[in-house]
């Protein structure tokens, strides 16, 4: 059975992984990338990647898995990745 704290992790889980969705499907669309400074998507594509390494790491010592949280940061490191792509390759130079 599941317990009320893991529903609560995959509802709020699954909100962060779709709220990055309209900002890619936008920045896709209209390759307008002027809002997105390159220091925000470093700091934010090397933060999702390394804290989705914490979590499988932790989760694999631990041999209890969370899969909620490797949702969330997979949807964000692929996100993440587009937009720095789309940022080096939109840029108005």
């Amino acid at each position: 059975m599941t317990d009320s704290f893991e529903i609560i992790g995959w509802v709020g889980n699954l909100i962060l992984s779709i709220g990055v969705i309209p900002q890619v499907y936008k920045t896709f669309k209209t390759h307008d990338v002027s809002g997105f400074s390159w220091s925000f998507l470093l700091m934010w594509a090397f933060g999702v990647f390394f804290t989705f390494i914490y979590i499988v790491h932790g989760d694999i010592v631990k041999d209890e898995y969370q899969y909620p949280l490797w949702l969330n940061y997979l949807v964000n490191i692929f996100a993440t990745s587009y937009l720095v792509f789309a940022k080096f390759k939109y840029q108005k130079k």
